[in-house]
């Protein structure tokens, strides 16, 4: 009941044809839970930690993941931060859906298709209501652990540095067209809409191309550079966990 509280609830729904009928509906369903006295209830703010973890697998393969602290949901680089998700996009070896797919983001382009011991990459990148995570994983033989970091830091450089115009404007219309697909169906909408008002107190959806069209190379080489300076979180797994540079290796080549 700390958190089950009229102030922590949002009731929502769509397609209501009678709307007192549908408050008279919750308030039948739902006003048998008696309205209690709320606690002063905070949640300590997280506190990002980084450092290196590395497990050993029986596996030929070695996965490379390495993250850095970014932005809550109420940071003005939160668009920033997916449209260098989507330049980076994801990639495997093998995936359906037909040639040409996914063929223009960098994990395809630049890692990909060019280190033929690269077997996937994709990006990461979440936000909360403190903080966020951002980075990249990365998967090949475990022969060429270290060259598959060299990689991984190499792309990630590469985001301090000019993008093109071209580049950009693709990778703001594929990130664009992905959100409207995902908020096709009503449902899918009404869920986007309770979010918003829980997260910002407000509804933001709407201006959600407004902000990706306003993204620049400046602002994503400014947030990649700021980001890729603070301290780093590394994770390996595999059967050549040795083979892989520390993370002190890490901060040296990216700074």
């Amino acid at each position: 009941m700390d958190n089950i509280t009229p102030k922590r609830c949002v009731i929502v729904a769509s397609g209501i044809k009678n709307h007192k009928e549908y408050v008279d509906l919750v308030k039948e369903r739902l006003g048998e839970l008696l309205p209690v006295p709320e606690h002063q209830y905070g949640r300590q703010k997280s506190e990002y930690i980084g450092g290196e973890y590395r497990t050993w697998t029986e596996s030929p393969q070695t996965n490379i993941t390495v993250a850095f602290e970014s932005v809550p949901w109420s940071s003005e680089d939160v668009t920033a931060f997916y449209v260098i998700n989507t330049l980076i996009g994801s990639a495997t070896s093998f995936s359906s859906g037909g040639p040409g797919k996914g063929m223009y983001c960098r994990a395809i382009t630049n890692m990909m298709q060019r280190y033929n011991f690269v077997d996937g990459v994709s990006g990461i990148n979440t936000h909360f209501s403190d903080s966020g995570l951002f980075g990249l994983t990365i998967e090949g033989p475990g022969s060429h652990s270290q060259d598959l970091l060299s990689v991984l830091l190499e792309e990630l450089n590469n985001l301090k540095t000019r993008i093109s115009d071209e580049e950009l404007a693709r990778a703001k219309n594929i990130l664009k067209m992905n959100i409207l697909m995902s908020m096709e169906r009503q449902e899918d909408r009404l869920e986007e809409i309770a979010r918003n008002y829980m997260t910002f107190g407000d509804l933001t959806f709407h201006q959600y191309c407004d902000k990706i069209d306003a993204v620049t190379s400046d602002q994503i080489n400014r947030v990649a550079s700021r980001v890729l300076s603070g301290k780093p979180t590394m994770l390996v797994t595999g059967g050549a966990i040795n083979l892989v540079p520390t993370i002190t290796d890490v901060q040296r080549q990216l700074q």
